[in-house]
This record gives C-alpha cells, structure tokens and sequence, in this order.
C-alpha cells in the first residue's frame, strides 16, 4: 500500500495546476521583553529579528510546486514592499504568478509580535472589499487563458477580496465545461465564510467552525452537518479538519454516503499554522492523481 501511495506522489510531477485566492504576507517579529513601562501598564519589548513568509493562497502555491506540480498562480496585491517581496518569493519557489495590482489595499500582511515563543500581539493590514468589476475581469480572462492545459483548480480564499462571487461562478462555470477538477477552501479566522458559495466541487475541507458558519447550524452533529453541507455546496467529498482530533470524511461508497473519521498523526506539533493549507494541497492532488478520497486524505494528512 506505501509503494502505491509512492507511485501516486511519482504522478504529482506530471499535474498542471492553478490556485486562485487570497495572497497573504506572513511576518513574525520575535522580541526580548524589557518589562512593564513605568508610565502606564504596558508590556515594553524591543524587536531582535523579523521573518518573513508567504502565506494564504500563495502557500498553497508553492506547496502543490514544492510537490512536483507546474503551477499557475493568480491573485491581487499592493503597489508595496509586501506584494514586491511575495513576487520575488514566489519566483524563488518555481511559481508562475500573475499578481494584479489593487491601488485600494495594501498587500495583505500579518504581523505577530513574539517573546519567549508566545505571541503578545497581532497586527493585520488589509482591506476586506471585493476587488473592482475591472479587476475582476482581468483575473478572469487570466485564469479562463490557461484553462485548457490545467488538471486541477484551487480555490484557496481568505475572505478579503479576491475571490467576488460572480468571478468565482464564472471561473467554476468554464472549468467545469472544460472538465477540470475543483477543489476550495473558505477560511474564517477573524472573518466570516462561506464555504458552500464554491459549488460543484470535487472537494471541500472547512473546519467545523467553518461548516457552521455556511449552514448556520450550531447544533447538529458532524455527521449530519456534512451531509447538510456536501447537499448544499454539490459536493462530491467532504472533509472536517478538526486539529488535534484529526479528519471527519465524508464521502460516497458505492450507492451510500459513508462518515468515517482519520486521528491525528501529530499528537504535539511545534506550530498547527498552515497545516489546513498544506493538507488541501496534497490530498487534492492525490484525487486528481488518481487516489481515492480515503488514500488521498491519508496522504494529506501524512
């Protein structure tokens, strides 16, 4: 079973795949802390080293490169340091990227304060509005281009902008013509989402948060709000991330639809940031390689 799991990771290289969300600029700033000010009740620290990373959609991005995929990758940035460093970064990781830039917001950028490996604050810049109809258009025209030579398309959305739903039913409307694979992600953080705006999926991985949220049911078990949600987003195969306690699956087998669930094989991770990104990315890329939903999530979560 590992040798064929092997094989299928051996047909990664051969995928053609396009992401489409949010790009997000990820900025950890790690400080020594100097005590409490004498004037007012304030922590004072003093900043010793910054890192940069990218993050939102554009990790997912270079996490389907970094698998062995060619890569398409289209978003909208700032006219900033942020959006220049997440080309330049993007370039680094082999992706082919076509940024459009938004004189509106700045390139979205997170900043986490850290002592002592505790985080003592946030900092976010964005703009949450929909990009412009013009925006819009030409994200669209870019994507629809490269269309017939792509295997599969990520939707990888952070809810602040990039993704206006007349540009998501317009993209998912050629695709499907074209009998390209689809996959989403809607996360909820700070912000809300809506996961079953992505319809006709062939895969969709909310947290429970997040499969909430889009059926506005806070009671339901999860087995009854998978199948409320695989119905109301036409999906083929749902997957609840529940972090520490694992995957709930959800999924057709044979004329049934069948709820089986996957324990983590992390009991004690360094840091759980991003782990809902990488898992999208390979367990899409595994159905699209040919895996079933079941192997395809055991090898994302692996």
């Amino acid at each position: 079973e590992i040798s064929s799991l092997s094989a299928h990771l051996e047909r990664f290289k051969s995928l053609r795949v396009a992401v489409i969300g949010d790009l997000i600029v990820d900025e950890y700033v790690n400080c020594d802390p100097l005590g409490m000010s004498q004037e007012d009740p304030t922590i004072v620290v003093t900043p010793i080293e910054r890192k940069r990373f990218i993050g939102g959609g554009g990790i997912v991005a270079a996490h389907a490169k970094g698998l062995g995929a060619r890569v398409n990758y289209f978003s909208v940035i700032g006219n900033d340091e942020a959006g220049w460093f997440a080309r330049e970064t993007l370039k680094r990781h082999g992706v082919i990227h076509e940024l459009f830039s938004d004189d509106t917001r700045p390139t979205t950028l997170k900043q986490r304060f850290r002592a002592d490996g505790k985080t003592l604050l946030r900092v976010s810049h964005l703009r949450q509005h929909d990009v412009s109809a013009k925006i819009a258009e030409s994200m669209f025209d870019a994507v629809a281009g490269v269309l017939n030579d792509i295997d599969l398309v990520i939707f990888s959305d952070f809810n602040y902008g990039c993704l206006p739903q007349v540009l998501v039913d317009r993209i998912i409307e050629v695709a499907k013509k074209r009998g390209v694979t689809m996959v989403a992600d809607s996360q909820a953080s700070s912000q809300l989402s809506d996961i079953s705006r992505f319809r006709g999926m062939r895969l969709i991985t909310p947290t429970e948060r997040e499969a909430r949220l889009a059926l506005h049911d806070q009671k339901s078990g999860l087995a009854v709000l998978a199948e409320a949600l695989r119905k109301k987003a036409q999906t083929e195969n749902v997957v609840v991330t529940m972090g520490s306690e694992g995957i709930l699956v959800h999924s057709r087998n044979g004329r049934d639809w069948v709820t089986d669930q996957l324990p983590s094989f992390n009991s004690s991770p360094k840091d759980a940031a991003g782990a809902g990104d990488s898992f999208l990315t390979c367990a899409s890329m595994g159905l699209c390689s040919g895996l079933d939903i079941w192997r395809s999530v055991y090898l994302g979560s692996i």
